[in-house]
This record gives C-alpha cells, structure tokens and sequence, in this order.
C-alpha cells in the first residue's frame, strides 16, 4: 500500500498545534463487511459497549501491521493486504489529557475490510482487559447497524465518544458509497 488516503475529520477545541503535543496514541479499527451485508463488531458484555475490531499500536508497528494484529487478536481473523482500504482518520488534540498535564495526539485510522472469513474463536487472543469485559464478536446487518448504534448509547456504561465516532464514520460511509454497502467481494 503505497501512500495512504484517509477522510480526515479533527477536534481540536484548544488550537493546539503540533508542536504542543507532548505524546501521541494511535489506534487502527476495522469496518469489516461481508457479502450477507454484515458488520462484524466486537461487544463487551460487561460495559454493554459496540465497538470495530482493533486498536493500539505497539512500538515501531506500522498502521497496517498493527491493523492486522488486532484484527487476529479480536476476531481470529487473518487480514490480507488487498481486503484493506484506508477509509478514515478522527484526531482529538486534548489538552491537559486526563489530567496529566500533558498535551495529547489521539489518532483513530478506520480501515475498510471487505472479507467472507468467519470470526474464529480458537483464534483470539484477548487481552486481559478484554477477557474481563467479556468480548464476543457478533455480526449485525449493514442494515440495522446505525440504529442498533443508536440504542447502545442509550444503555452502555461506556463513554458515549467512541459510539459518536463510529457513527460518524458510518454515516460517511453510507454516504460515499451510497447503496454499494458491501459490493466488490
């Protein structure tokens, strides 16, 4: 994958520039739809929360690569190149983040994933935090999935901004490819 286009949408309430970031975290999700029309996402039954598969990535790993490796992680699936299209990135310049006095970059690259693989459950390797939560991957039609969005930020015991940010890229979503929802595999 040569250079990387990515819809970008930025919060930066405070101006900062990036020379006031002190630290940055990055973070790769997937949006990954089959040819039934379906959205593979996590869920953590302990925090009643949706999310897309993915996550941090660890020191020197490139978006890709770390893409990859949650996505096996989350889902016991294992990503090829040509099933991954860079779709979008949200950026939160935080001040002050989390009362540590530092000044934050948090980056979430979205990935396009069209794949007929299957989850595998033989396959994860949760982390501890995850196994506590109780995730499972469940799939929810394309259809059905913006208001099944909806309702969960109703009822989760988790912040809302995750939610708001997969809505976000949802609606981008159906917007750019407009009736094309899984088409191509």
């Amino acid at each position: 994958m040569n250079k990387m286009k990515f819809i970008e949408k930025i919060y930066n309430s405070d101006n900062l520039t990036l020379d006031d970031i002190e630290e940055t975290t990055t973070r790769a999700r997937a949006i990954i739809i089959n040819s039934q029309a379906q959205i593979l996402l996590c869920y953590s039954n302990e925090l009643a929360h949706y999310e897309f598969p993915g996550g941090h990535l660890e020191e020197n790993e490139t978006l890709i690569e770390g893409l990859k490796r949650e996505v096996l992680e989350e889902t016991g699936i294992k990503l090829k190149n040509k099933d991954i299209q860079p779709f979008y990135v949200i950026k939160y310049y935080c001040k002050n983040y989390l009362g540590t006095k530092n000044n934050r970059l948090v980056e979430i690259y979205y990935f396009i994933v069209k794949t007929n693989q299957h989850y595998n459950l033989n396959k994860l390797k949760l982390d501890k935090q995850e196994i506590t939560e109780k995730y499972e991957c469940v799939y929810i039609s394309v259809k059905e999935l913006k208001n099944i969005l909806l309702e969960n930020k109703k009822t989760t015991k988790e912040s809302n901004t995750a939610l708001d940010d997969m809505l976000l890229v949802w609606n981008e979503y159906i917007r750019k490819f407009n009736g094309e929802l899984y088409g191509g595999l």
